[in-house]
């Protein structure tokens, strides 16, 4: 028989899942390590950072106290729950592969190359296109909705008091953790009024659709006639 091999999919989703896993639970181990040293367990040392670096891209599960994490570690944890979990799973996110995408075109970029290669096979143009729209479309709906709460907030002169943690960082956890329909939380949302509850649900559904297919089915996707130009070279960086 002839022995079927692993797609570059299915190759790049692991080796990106084991990267997210190994270094979000290294960065947890070395960012909290004097509150894990004062837990006095071994095995809640090691497998507690392992745990949480897997719950924060999927589940939303913890095991820890997250509104006694330090910023350092809830950066991380921002980042994970962003780009989330891997294209056909029930993870939200902009998806592991994305990630690499991004960080590969990056490189060939900067290494002077034009086509971004994986195990011996190229990347279509059209779907390094579609990484970069998913990432800069997902940042953008995430400041949006990170603003009106902090408008919301502003507005309303309403003060979280559950939650020990700056009102930007705190929205901004909260922002993310209901794109990547993580469900974390700092705190804050049991304390939304009706306006920011609203915007939460909204990033939980937009999470959940999918950023492209939201887009899809705000703006339609049928083909239209594009004029072209002649083309003129602009400065950039």
């Amino acid at each position: 028989k002839k022995r079927q091999r692993l797609s570059v999919q299915t190759k790049i989703v692991l080796l990106t899942s084991l990267f997210l896993i190994a270094g979000g639970a290294f960065l947890f181990a070395f960012l909290e390590r004097e509150a894990l040293a004062a837990s006095g367990s071994v095995s809640h040392r090691m497998l507690a950072p392992l745990f949480q670096s897997i719950t924060c891209r999927t589940a939303g599960f913890n095991t820890v106290d997250i509104t006694a994490l330090t910023d350092a570690t809830l950066a991380v944890i921002l980042f994970l729950m962003f780009f989330g979990a891997s294209p056909g799973s029930c993870g939200g996110g902009v998806k592991t592969t994305t990630l690499a995408l991004m960080a590969a075109f990056t490189a060939a970029r900067i290494r002077g190359r034009h086509r971004v290669n994986f195990f011996k096979k190229s990347i279509p143009h059209e779907t390094m296109t579609r990484s970069i729209s998913l990432t800069l479309v997902s940042l953008a709906m995430i400041g949006i909705v990170l603003f009106m709460l902090l408008l919301g907030d502003s507005a309303s002169g309403h003060a979280i008091t559950g939650c020990t943690k700056g009102a930007f960082l705190t929205y901004l956890f909260e922002t993310v953790s209901a794109f990547g329909t993580v469900g974390l939380s700092v705190g804050a949302t049991p304390e939304l009024d009706t306006w920011g509850k609203f915007w939460i649900i909204f990033m939980m559904i937009v999470g959940r659709v999918g950023v492209l297919a939201f887009s899809y089915i705000i703006v339609g996707h049928g083909m239209s006639k594009e004029v072209e130009y002649a083309e003129e070279n602009i400065m950039i960086g």
